[in-house]
């Protein structure tokens, strides 16, 4: 029986209840645990930097051969109508003067130790991450009730697996292709495009942490839905404005005049919208149940 005469069964946190010291112990054996692990795959990830920089530097070579090539037609096209400038834009075995390098410069003394340092950082919270999150997982779950345990279970792994794909689809698509409509209209023979490491890091990290919380919308609008805060119809009554904001969002991403870029980026979002419409009103209608309400 406890203290004050229910029994034990009753209190279900009799198993973790503690004093406040004894939080403070558990919190700080979990919190040392974390960052242990971010610290092992910090050290494994400097030792395999370089496989690391050239799996980040990829989306870099992929637009550098694409603006060759759009480079190199248009050059060729200047030639065609004045063929007295062949000579500025093509060697005399054919090879192509103005092509882009792969590789990135680097403008301070620093910036390429930086570099090194912020590849090894951001792949040692990719890869420690989880296990810090389920160090505080433990702590923090022993302090919630069965019922909102299950629903953490609900929604956590789908938004972890939502932001990986926003990530994903960042770096394959909305980094290439942002970065060669971004470059794609300059005129070449004035204009020569050169990227430094830490302005192209900055511009891939922000990219792909933004689509991966963007990817959070279903999640979100499941979750409104689920807790009665939005009503599912509300959603549907918006959409015409999403569309705006999914439009203007693509057009500030993808800075080219290409209608088609502009559309392939807005899809992914009319789609997660409508995903998240159809979450809430399932959500919804699973919390009206009687045994919901119960």
């Amino acid at each position: 029986m406890s203290a004050a005469g229910g029994s034990t069964s009753d209190d279900p946190f009799a198993h973790t209840r503690m004093t406040l010291g004894g939080h403070l112990d558990e919190l700080r054996r979990r919190l040392f645990r974390g960052v242990a692990a971010l610290f092992v795959a910090f050290v494994v990830s400097l030792a395999f930097r370089h496989a690391l920089m050239g799996w980040i530097l990829a989306p870099h070579r992929t637009v550098v051969g694409w603006l060759n090539e759009s480079f190199q037609a248009e050059a060729e096209e200047i030639v065609a109508r004045e063929p007295a400038r062949r000579a500025e834009f093509f060697a005399a075995d054919g090879s192509f003067r103005l092509a882009l390098e792969e590789r990135l410069i680097t403008v301070s003394p620093t910036e390429g130790m930086w570099f090194v340092l912020k590849v090894a950082g951001w792949s040692a919270v990719f890869f420690g991450a989880p296990f810090l999150l389920w160090q505080m997982w433990g702590f923090v779950a022993a302090g919630l009730y069965p019922r909102e345990r299950r629903w953490v279970g609900w929604f956590f792994p789908p938004a972890l697996l939502l932001f990986v794909g926003g990530v994903v689809f960042s770096y394959l698509l909305l980094v290439p292709w942002g970065m060669y409509y971004a470059n794609r209209d300059l005129p070449i023979e004035l204009i020569k495009p050169t990227i430094s490491v830490g302005f192209y890091f900055s511009f891939l990290t922000t990219l792909s942490l933004g689509m991966g919380l963007v990817f959070q919308l279903p999640i979100l609008m499941t979750f409104t839905g689920r807790v009665g805060m939005v009503e599912p119809s509300t959603y549907a009554r918006l959409r015409g404005h999403f569309v705006i904001v999914a439009v203007f969002l693509s057009a500030m991403i993808t800075p080219g005049g290409d209608l088609f870029s502009l559309f392939a980026m807005a899809g992914p979002m009319l789609l997660l919208y409508e995903i998240g419409i159809l979450g809430a009103r399932l959500a919804a209608r699973a919390g009206a149940r009687p045994e919901a309400r119960a």
